[in-house]
């Protein structure tokens, strides 16, 4: 995948959040967000082979988008991993972009006005 594209994906949802996108190069694992802000961080992930979303995911995700939409409720994918041999169970919320943007409003506001709150800082040498 060309870098400029998955570079300019992470501008796009750090502009999306009222964050901005973290360069750096040779990250290995998850010390660094892809994208943060004041109060969210994010990991992005792009792809243009359909690996990043397994199909069973996508299929139940769209099922349950429709039915969101039918109903007037907020459509979220909620599943449990277990790793063979573990004990423990990972549980997961999936959702889409606009649904997501529309619950966490309240956080991007905030975001907006701590960038803002930066801003005026800076002008005042402060």
């Amino acid at each position: 995948m060309n870098r400029n594209t998955w570079k300019a994906q992470e501008r796009e949802y750090a502009k999306l959040i009222n964050g901005e996108r973290i360069p750096v190069t040779g990250r290995s694992g998850s010390e660094v967000p892809d994208i943060t802000s004041f109060t969210i961080v994010g990991e992005v992930k792009k792809s243009n082979t359909g690996k990043t979303i397994n199909q069973r995911t996508l299929k139940a995700l769209k099922g349950i988008k429709e039915i969101g939409n039918a109903t007037g409720k907020l459509p979220v994918l909620l599943q449990a991993h277990k790793d063979k041999g573990k004990r423990d169970i990972e549980h997961v919320v999936t959702m889409y972009l606009e649904d997501f943007l529309f619950v966490a409003e309240h956080l991007i506001k905030k975001n907006e006005e701590y960038n803002q709150s930066m801003e005026n800082s800076k002008k005042l040498n402060i």
